[in-house]
């Protein structure tokens, strides 16, 4: 039986793996950075802030990467309920609380980039 596939749901299903490239692009960077160049022992605190701190680069890798991961997490458990096929109202309300939990990540997120922004400053 075929399916109505709407506008937003390819979308969502495009972001969903654009998102997901950059996670993993992400994730291999991670590890390339701090365990395979990183020689010295133990990674510490102040030694990352400085990094983060001291590059244009990595500022804006993180500005994406927050609501990149925030966007991939909630669109994955969401595509799993859709799954189940939920009722218009189940299916409304769990939109909005996710809408909500990710706005509310994505500030806090924004936050505390914001704030090893300005330490380094």
């Amino acid at each position: 039986m075929a399916e109505k596939v709407s506008n937003q749901s390819l979308l969502t299903w495009f972001l969903q793996r654009f998102s997901g490239l950059f996670l993993a692009i992400f994730l291999f960077t991670h590890i390339d950075v701090h365990h395979f160049l990183h020689r010295q022992g133990l990674i510490n605190f102040a030694e990352v802030n400085e990094r983060l701190a001291g590059s244009v680069g990595w500022k804006i890798f993180y500005i994406f990467f927050v609501p990149f991961c925030v966007f991939h997490a909630l669109n994955g458990i969401w595509a799993i309920l859709a799954d189940y096929r939920p009722s218009g109202g189940f299916s409304a309300s769990t939109k909005v609380v996710f809408w909500v939990v990710g706005l509310i990540l994505t500030a806090i997120g924004a936050l505390t980039l914001v704030n090893l922004f300005a330490v380094g400053v």
